[in-house]
């Protein structure tokens, strides 16, 4: 869905219409579910979370204003709501593994490569729990999410140069960490592959 149909959806909404809401709610609701099982860390927490998301957002509608895109607006809101879960429970992270499976389970068919992903995985939610939360942060919505630098930044309400200094740094963690799973690949390529 483009920004200009979000908008569209969104002003629909303002005007009432819930079934534009419905159709909002199945552009995001699987996005801001993994994104709260990252903070989570569990199934029922993460529906949980996931509601109270939604509910902000429809009632946060009739203020929206239209200064950034309705998406990165959204996931302001359910980052906002990431976090103030996360200092009030300070949860394990969900692991990449069951992010994994969110997502795709193509790569089971092949037991040689299950297994490689597997420790793959482990691997990499071993490193990536080492982060600062703020490196985890951008990693988590600018890698695992999509969002572009400029999202993550507006989202987490911090510069652009910060969103990329901190998935710099994040990075070069990652590499230390990772060792040789890393090779010739950069940590975004090996993090990436965790989850396609």
């Amino acid at each position: 869905m483009t920004a200009r149909e979000e908008r569209q959806l969104v002003k629909r909404i303002q005007s009432g219409d819930r079934h534009a809401f419905e159709r909002l709610l199945d552009a995001y609701e699987t996005r801001i579910y993994r994104l709260a099982m990252r903070f989570t860390g569990n199934e029922t927490d993460a529906e949980d979370l996931t509601q109270e998301i939604f509910l902000a957002v429809y009632h946060g509608l009739t203020r929206f204003r239209g200064d950034s895109a309705p998406g990165t607006w959204i996931y302001r809101v359910a980052m906002n709501h990431c976090l103030e879960f996360r200092r009030k429970r300070r949860p394990e992270q969900v692991p990449l593994e069951e992010e994994i499976a969110l997502t795709s389970t193509d790569w089971r068919e092949d037991p040689l490569r299950s297994v490689e992903q597997r420790e793959l995985a482990a691997r990499v939610e071993s490193a990536l729990n080492r982060l600062s939360p703020a490196q985890r942060d951008v990693v988590v919505l600018h890698e695992l999410q999509g969002l572009t630098y400029q999202e993550v930044a507006t989202v987490l309400d911090v510069p652009v140069g910060t969103v990329k200094s901190r998935l710099a740094n994040a990075f070069r963690r990652l590499r230390d960490l990772l060792g040789g799973y890393v090779h010739e690949e950069t940590p975004h390529e090996v993090v990436g592959q965790t989850i396609s």
